[in-house]
């Protein structure tokens, strides 16, 4: 299992998948790929789970539960490839699991090499109130907030506290060394229960900017919310296509009986919003389009 990891990492993959009665897939720039003509039968998927997760993984998916977390594969004392995994029960002629892995660089990719524009250089960093990334699954969210987070941490006029909640968390960040801006980083559910805990425990923390790394429910909506009004900078992704549906996504993330307060809320702290999305380029690989709206606030 790690040799196929390691090589569809060492291939350019962005997803490797398991289905139970199906032959192992990549996805590569874009493109399924099927790997041998072998299907995976039942007792190999749960082999395979019960490797990536550990002796309980198969029992917890028994039980009507999801797997999403991460898997890390030691090359060497220096060299660690690290994977997004989720596991999850499927219904189609049979019962079955899906399993999915996508690869985490060790860094992620700074903002001019994601080719981030200027607009966007100016707006990231704002003093306080909300910054949304949104897009779809896999169009680079986390990797473009990442890159932000480590652009504050190299600032050598910063003097960031972050503290960022995700689940799972992709990018180990502590290895960076800054030279005045401090990291902590939680993933949900191993180190804290939720999204709402872990929002909670940040305003008794003091720092300057907090990551939730997704907004997918009306209690965290509101958590958030109400952790950006309070002069905290908060950063966040939503699953959106565009940015006019990302502000409908924030609407209807926002509990009813206290919508109307919050989306008043939301209009005084949004400071930017990017939405980003890939596509295939000339060169067969993946490039990102991207789109933002900007306040003037900050």
């Amino acid at each position: 299992m790690d040799s196929l990891l390691t090589w569809a990492y060492r291939s350019g993959a962005s997803k490797v998948s398991f289905q139970t009665g199906h032959c192992p897939r990549l996805r590569i720039y874009s493109r399924n790929r099927k790997v041998g003509d072998t299907t995976v039968d039942e007792a190999e998927i749960a082999q395979i789970v019960n490797h990536l997760y550990g002796a309980d993984g198969m029992a917890h998916m028994q039980g009507g539960g999801e797997l999403d977390t991460t898997y890390e594969i030691a090359l060497s004392r220096t060299e660690r490839l690290r994977y997004r995994l989720n596991v999850t029960s499927t219904r189609g002629s049979r019962r079955s699991v899906n399993i999915v892995l996508r690869p985490i660089p060790g860094l992620p990719p700074s903002l001019e090499e994601q080719l981030v524009e200027p607009g966007i250089m100016e707006a990231f960093r704002p003093r306080n109130g909300m910054v949304i990334v949104s897009g779809g699954t896999g169009s680079g969210k986390s990797t473009l907030i990442a890159g932000m987070t480590v652009a504050k941490l190299f600032d050598p006029t910063g003097h960031y506290d972050i503290i960022e909640g995700a689940a799972p968390v992709e990018f180990l960040l502590d290895r960076v060394k800054s030279p005045n801006s401090t990291i902590n980083q939680s993933e949900i559910p191993r180190d804290l229960p939720t999204f709402e805990q872990f929002i909670r425990g940040c305003m008794r923390r003091e720092p300057t900017d907090i990551i939730v790394g997704e907004c997918r429910d009306s209690v965290t909506m509101s958590a958030a919310i109400q952790a950006a009004i309070s002069g905290h900078a908060l950063t966040t992704t939503i699953h959106a296509n565009d940015v006019a549906l990302t502000m409908q996504r924030i609407a209807s993330l926002c509990p009813l009986a206290e919508r109307e307060n919050l989306i008043s809320a939301v209009a005084q702290s949004l400071r930017l919003v990017v939405n980003q999305r890939l596509t295939r380029s000339l060169d067969g690989k993946r490039t990102a389009l991207i789109k933002f709206s900007r306040s003037a606030k900050g």
